[in-house]
């Protein structure tokens, strides 16, 4: 991460929330490290592995340790000298006990047991956070179908209009899919919650003849599930947490992109909420910008990225290749950041939205009936076939936009429909309330679910 990002004073904001670039920072992830370090001791004296008054030396230094400035140059400056990725850390606790400590500390465990078991602990509380803010913009989609449910609209396809929906029915397609989203965040706890204290090949060699009692104990005390297996090397359950990370974030991307270009001037649909004092560009004073659902489309893609990098960490060299899985000390505090700061601006985005339902329709109506095409040609059908109904119609839209005509004065005075078709049914046709087919019905049916929830 470099300052210009994530960890910059001034613009980390915009990359993470503080909750989530806490969870990832030097000195709390470290405070977190000599916590686990100190429960570490305490297990293993019960199970005599390490001497009792080592154990308690260790516990009441890790306890005391300020995680300042000062002790984290020492932990850097170790780790510089050494290349060793926690000397630093085990050489500047040592010198700080007072006691026999210093000689057990660190005992019978290795690097990644212990990065491994923060690392989960740290993405037990980022879940928390996805969660809360996925359910904001479930809750703020919600009232946006409701709200919604009869706002026609131009249903677009290929960029083009296509037939009627309301902003309803597309919010709907939305809300589904934050649900599943919802779903996939409680199937993925029991296989997140798992803890890492295997030893430096996974055989617990160095915890003793009550190693699986200790370890059970260790985890207990953490509420984290031991594991069956070392998982060292491993590494599928953090790959899966990564593209669960992709699911959600480029649905907040596909929603904010969406956004982002009904808000575009020719359209003019949506728009998101912007603070009085917000500026939209500093040449060009009258710009309303998308900020957060231009945004969003960003830090999707930072995700994606990461998880792509992430997925190399899934084949390893025997039971352990620091190649592997040193590149999640990157990836992952950066793709779990992005995705979290990502379902952040997606709820606030949700939450304030603009709707213009009166744009929405001059929109519909400024196509000149061409939102009519597929009734009249399905009333067309049932004469004459739908290939041959489908021809005329397409030939009819073709000619009439050539011609500056809209397609319904075209449809009402063409003389092969009206053989087929007299006033009254035209007329009908034409005149009608644009069909919207079962959008409001599905609208209904969406709302009606009532999502199960499982693992908080």
């Amino acid at each position: 991460m470099t300052e210009w990002s994530f960890s910059s004073a001034i613009y980390g904001g915009a990359w993470a929330t503080p909750e989530m670039r806490a969870l990832f920072a030097d000195a709390p992830r470290t405070r977190r490290w000599l916590d686990l370090l100190a429960l570490l001791a305490e297990v293993q004296a019960d199970y005599g592995v390490v001497p009792a008054d080592a154990a308690k030396d260790i516990v009441e230094t890790c306890r005391l340790i300020e995680v300042d400035a000062e002790f984290l140059r020492e932990c850097r400056e170790g780790y510089e000298t050494t290349s060793h990725s926690t000397a630093g850390l085990i050489a500047a606790v040592t010198r700080r006990c007072s006691g026999s400590g210093g000689e057990w500390f660190y005992f019978g465990t290795t690097v990644q047991d212990i990065t491994d078991t923060w690392l989960i602990l740290a993405l037990g509380d980022a879940r928390v956070f996805l969660i809360a803010d996925l359910e904001r913009a479930t809750a703020a989609t919600e009232e946006l179908c409701r709200r919604h449910r009869d706002t026609i609209m131009a249903g677009r396809t290929h960029g083009q209009q296509g037939l009627p929906i309301t902003f309803g029915f597309k919010a709907a397609g939305w809300l589904v899919e934050l649900r599943r989203h919802r779903a996939r965040f409680d199937e993925i706890h029991a296989r997140l919650n798992v803890g890492q204290l295997c030893g430096g090949v996974g055989s617990l060699s160095a915890l003793g003849p009550h190693a699986l009692a200790a370890q059970e104990q260790f985890f207990g005390r953490l509420d984290l599930r031991a594991p069956d297996m070392s998982w060292t090397a491993s590494r599928d359950i953090l790959v899966e947490w990564a593209h669960l990370l992709v699911l959600t974030s480029a649905t907040a991307d596909r929603i904010g992109h969406e956004i982002y270009n009904l808000q575009r001037d020719e359209i003019g649909e949506l728009r998101e909420h912007s603070a009085a004092e917000g500026v939209g560009s500093i040449t060009m004073p009258h710009k309303r910008n998308p900020e957060t659902a231009e945004h969003l489309g960003t830090l999707a893609r930072v995700v994606r990225a990461n998880a792509g990098l992430l997925a190399e960490s899934l084949v390893h060299d025997h039971e352990r290749d620091g190649r592997s899985w040193k590149a999640e000390w990157h990836a992952i505090p950066e793709l779990t950041m992005a995705a979290g700061k990502a379902q952040s601006l997606l709820a606030a985005l949700l939450e304030g939205l603009e709707v213009r339902a009166d744009q929405m329709r001059a929109n519909l109506e400024a196509a000149g009936g061409a939102a009519l095409s597929e009734a009249v040609m399905l009333a067309l059908a049932r004469r004459i076939g739908k290939q041959a109904a489908h021809r005329i119609i397409h030939d009819l839209a073709r000619t009439a936009q050539s011609e500056g005509r809209s397609l319904s004065e075209a449809i009402r005075y063409d003389s092969e429909i009206r053989r087929r078709l007299n006033k009254e049914e035209i007329d009908n046709l034409l005149d009608a309330r644009f069909p919207m087919g079962q959008c409001q019905a599905l609208v209904d049916r969406v709302l009606q679910v009532k999502p199960k929830r499982g693992a908080s």
